[in-house]
């Protein structure tokens, strides 16, 4: 127990503490918090909105879970991201347990510890994205099956379904399979509660707009992403392999050892974590958050062949390096484009509109629909927001503010 309440404590600082340090970054982040926002103006929980458009792209379950954090605590980046922060350190705490019930506690605390270490958890738990909260109910559900507790696991896997959509169910059964190597947790009862539990917000969604949104969803967001129909984030085969690598660089030591010393009974957390690897580095479209599921795994591998002095050691290393990049986000804050830009798009009392790019969080934070400028050769006039390597298309536009953003220079322009 005492081990248990060290990861907790360990996990706040590593996935929680200085995350509203920089505003919404990423796309998706804006996005994300513009339904939540809406969800409270128009008291419609159940349809997201964003930029005055339905979002279909993702289900509801992280807005929903967002809009009661910022009910409790206000609206902020803190109360957003916590909804990650807390999925990472619950994924910390069943990383344990689950471990420990397959192993002892010893490799069940050191394999919580390597978790801690890896740097792109630390993102990803201070990212407002539904990838870490998805993990987190993916991997309470597989804690559940693997003690054959069925309807609980189904329970929790109805919950990654309303966070990201099939992925997660797929996934998580994957695992499974490969472990137990039996079909059991096919019980009629768990799946039932399932499709009521998981299915009625989507048969709600169907009524509601009908094929539209099952094509948009299902076979647009999901299949045809998966199958490069719909390319977004085109990437090589080997991508997640340099990202795997990339985080767990402070185990390079090791890396040879691990190999050497691997046994039969560690399979299961070898097939888990490959099934994931594999079956994201076949999709054509690739983000580096997908594979969060991996880690948990991936962290056990590292632990059994790994000695407690040498994991302490990175520890320490990792919560100092951590403690320094504050410091860093703390500078890139105050030379980013959209801290800057947020308040005078919020007061203009005219258009504003989005040219060749798109700063969602400015649709958060001036809590205003900002249009698409499709051809600047025709008239209009108001803000425009693009980037600067477009500042030549528009001519007749005067330059207010410039700054930077994890994709590019933005520019603020005034157009007659």
């Amino acid at each position: 127990m005492k081990s248990l309440w060290l990861i907790v404590l360990l996990s706040f600082y590593f996935f929680i503490l200085g995350n509203s340090l920089i505003s919404f970054t990423s796309l998706d982040e804006g996005r994300n918090a513009s339904a939540v926002i809406n969800m409270i103006k128009s008291k419609d929980l159940l349809v997201p909105y964003y930029n005055c458009q339905p979002r279909f792209e993702k289900p509801p379950m992280l807005y929903w879970i967002a809009l009661a954090f910022f009910e409790l605590l206000g609206k902020s980046e803190f109360s957003a991201r916590l909804v990650s922060g807390l999925s990472a350190m619950g994924v910390a705490v069943f990383t344990y347990l689950l471990v420990k019930k397959h192993s002892d506690e010893q490799t069940a605390y050191k394999s919580a510890l390597v978790l801690l270490t890896l740097p792109h958890m630390w993102i990803e738990s201070r990212a407002f994205v539904p990838e870490m909260l998805n993990t987190f109910f993916m991997m309470v559900s597989l804690y559940f099956f693997l003690l054959e507790k069925f309807l609980l696991g189904w329970f929790f896997l109805a919950f990654a379904f309303l966070t990201k959509g099939p992925v997660g169910v797929v996934l998580t059964l994957l695992v499974y399979l490969l472990w137990k190597r039996d079909l059991k947790v096919f019980s009629l009862k768990g799946i039932a509660l399932f499709l009521i539990l998981g299915g009625s917000w989507y048969l709600y969604m169907l009524y509601k707009f009908g094929e539209y949104y099952f094509f948009r969803f299902f076979l647009y967001e999901n299949l045809m992403r998966y199958t490069g129909q719909r390319l977004t984030h085109p990437l090589p085969f080997y991508y997640y392999l340099i990202v795997v690598l990339a985080t767990t660089i402070f185990y390079a030591p090791v890396y040879l050892k691990i190999v050497k010393s691997f046994r039969k009974e560690l399979m299961p957390y070898l097939f888990w974590c490959l099934s994931v690897l594999l079956f994201f580095s076949f999709a054509k479209n690739k983000l580096h958050h997908y594979i969060l599921f991996a880690y948990p795994p991936l962290s056990a591998l590292i632990a059994n062949t790994t000695d407690t002095k040498y994991i302490k050691r990175v520890l320490v290393f990792s919560a100092f390096l951590l403690f320094a990049l504050f410091f860093v986000l703390h500078y890139y804050e105050s030379i980013r484009f959209t801290p800057k830009a947020y308040v005078i798009v919020k007061e203009y009392p005219g258009t504003v509109y989005f040219y060749k790019s798109e700063d969602s969080s400015l649709v958060f934070y001036s809590q205003r629909c900002i249009s698409t400028l499709e051809d600047p050769n025709k008239p209009f006039s108001g803000l425009v927001i693009t980037k600067y390597e477009h500042i030549k298309e528009l001519p007749t536009c005067k330059l207010i503010l410039k700054g930077t953003e994890f994709d590019g220079r933005y520019v603020l322009l005034s157009c007659p």
